[in-house]
């Protein structure tokens, strides 16, 4: 039966379902001929999601060097951070073994504190990426070629300033983008080429300050259309007449200032799905493709039977997990993994199973408290046992954190790497420096700009009249004040597709972009339509008007 409990965090009643009482079960570890449960969570899911991305900086990068060679790298550790960080060369090299940094486990002493100190001692690898060309200043990157500063993204050339951009190229400024070219301030845009601040859409073309459109070309300032070309508003114009209509907007600042007001009043009239679910069964959240029996999950694909997934690519039996891809199987509050079975209360393992309660973890089975290991077995704080030691040791630190109140809870945001604010914690659920600091949590203090003491640029109005000496000066943000600079290979791309120099950094337009999606949180309403229930997450008392996907569906097609 299902049980109700009260988050020890907020107070907030939370239920714990019958099928969630079930994967925990299913989440025993054998140790020979001992089994050990995981406990029923005491913090409700969003809490636990929290706690767990406070772990995920994949935004910030820093200038330090490196505690090995005493190199210049580039890491997403500030150099105030007290941990050591290598390169990546340098952290795969065989001129270290985690191994060396091994200790007991001490009884007289909580686990979390140990491990803290071991996290502290291991190694960390500055930047995440694989098989980069040309791309330094990108982190959490896969076979990227030619990008500057982009995160979680994969197969991807010519693009910078984004997240979550996939086979993608020449692109800027664009988040959650898929198999697409030339765009610009683009967010859920797949198969798309050439559009300029389009949103939730697919197979378009040269669409600009749009939303919803599905194999639209030549569209301006338009929602919801199927199929549609040389459309102004929604209205059917002549080719001659579209581009007239256009004209006055492209490649002025101010021009596209007008845009973006007229779009944020169409965005409030338009009619709205009440989730961005496709070709899946029994599935709630958002941005969920091809799934099946997945709940309360965001930005899963392919996957089967999870429940509050955040990012999530083929996933089986995955609850309570952030960014985990490739496969994970049976896992339980996760952050960071790939092809990975059978593991709970981790940060960042690949191509493991069987491992609990460690952090950077490749190609091992059954680990405890370990940090920065690789092709290992039967390990506790970085110190190698038997299998019979092992099977007899871990179920009495369980114990031990039993009595410590340790067990079942997650890494205390108070021992990460990373400030609050500088991790995907902050994007999914803000919160004050106050509020961060009254829990006991990190906060991060941004450097100032005074060192630069030049005057910062005001660029011209429309890009033509902008030459290359942009490039050598210093821009600041119009909205926070951040220092910011425009690189050759932007420039060459703004005047390419008539694109005024943004006169925010960088920082500032990812926030805005991020605004464009709804809180990771469903609420019971109704459609406003056919008054069916549904889940979704546009709440209640939200103004804007949404369907179910059948009243969608026969007003969009």
């Amino acid at each position: 039966m299902s049980v109700v409990k009260k988050c020890l965090l907020t107070g907030e009643e939370f239920i714990i379902t019958d099928d969630e009482i079930a994967h925990i079960k299913k989440m025993s570890f054998k140790f020979g001929g001992k089994t050990v449960e995981l406990p029923l969570p005491n913090l409700c899911p969003d809490e636990r999601a929290k706690i767990r991305t406070a772990y995920r900086n994949e935004q910030f990068m820093y200038q330090r060097k490196s505690d090995l060679s005493d190199k210049q790298l580039i890491s997403v550790y500030s150099a105030d951070k007290d941990f050591t960080i290598y390169s990546q060369e340098e952290w795969n090299s065989d001129n270290w073994d985690a191994m060396d940094y091994g200790r007991d486990f001490d009884f007289s002493r909580p686990f979390f504190e140990q491990f803290a100190e071991l996290d502290k001692d291991v190694p960390k690898i500055a930047l995440v990426t694989v098989g980069n060309e040309n791309s330094p200043y990108t982190t959490g990157t896969g076979y990227c070629k030619n990008c500057h500063l982009i995160n979680s993204s994969e197969y991807c050339e010519d693009c910078y300033y984004g997240k979550l951009i996939q086979s993608s190229k020449s692109s800027v400024d664009c988040s959650y983008l898929y198999n697409s070219e030339l765009c610009y301030q683009c967010f859920s845009v797949n198969n798309s080429y050439s559009c300029v601040y389009l949103s939730y859409s697919q197979n378009c073309s040269d669409c600009w300050f749009s939303e919803n459109l599905n194999g639209c070309k030549d569209c301006f300032l338009c929602t919801n259309l199927t199929r549609k070309q040389y459309c102004f508003m929604n209205e059917q114009l002549t080719k001659e007449e579209y581009e007239e209509k256009v004209k006055e907007f492209k490649g002025s600042h101010q021009g596209f200032i007008k845009a973006l007001e007229i779009l944020a009043d169409l965005r409030k009239k338009r009619i709205y799905k009440y989730a961005n679910i496709v070709n899946s069964v029994n599935c709630t959240g958002d941005f969920i493709e091809n799934s099946k029996n997945c709940n309360d999950c965001y930005d899963v694909n392919d996957s089967e039977d999870c429940k509050y997934v955040r990012v999530g690519v083929e996933c089986k039996d995955c609850y309570d997990c952030s960014n985990i891809y490739i496969k994970p199987e049976l896992s339980y509050h996760f952050l960071g993994a790939i092809e990975t079975f059978h593991v709970a209360y981790c940060v960042y393992v690949f191509h493991s199973q069987n491992i609990i309660y460690s952090h950077h973890i490749h190609h091992c089975s059954d680990l405890f408290g370990c940090v920065g290991l690789k092709r290992k077995k039967f390990c506790i704080l970085n110190k190698q046992y038997t299998e019979e030691e092992y099977n007899e040791l871990v179920p009495r630190i369980v114990e031990h954190m039993k009595k410590t109140g340790e067990w079942g809870y997650f890494f205390p945001p108070k021992y990460a790497p990373f400030g609050y604010n500088e991790t995907l914690s902050n994007e999914y659920y803000p919160m004050s420096k106050e509020q961060i600091l009254r829990r006991g949590w990190l906060w991060h203090e941004e450097s100032k700009n005074a060192a630069y003491q030049g005057q910062h640029y005001v660029p011209e109005d429309n890009i033509s009249d902008v030459d290359d000496e942009i490039t050598k000066k210093i821009l600041e943000c119009e909205v926070t004040g951040k220092l910011y600079k425009v690189i050759p290979q932007e420039l060459k791309f703004y005047r390419q597709l008539q694109i005024p120099i943004p006169r925010k950094s960088p920082d500032q337009r990812h926030i805005e972009r991020m605004q464009l999606r709804n809180t990771r949180k469903l609420y019971q309403r109704n459609c406003d339509k056919c008054q069916l229930k549904v889940e979704s997450t546009y709440a209640p008392n939200r103004p804007e008007t949404i369907y179910c996907e059948q009243c969608y569906l026969e007003e969009i097609s």
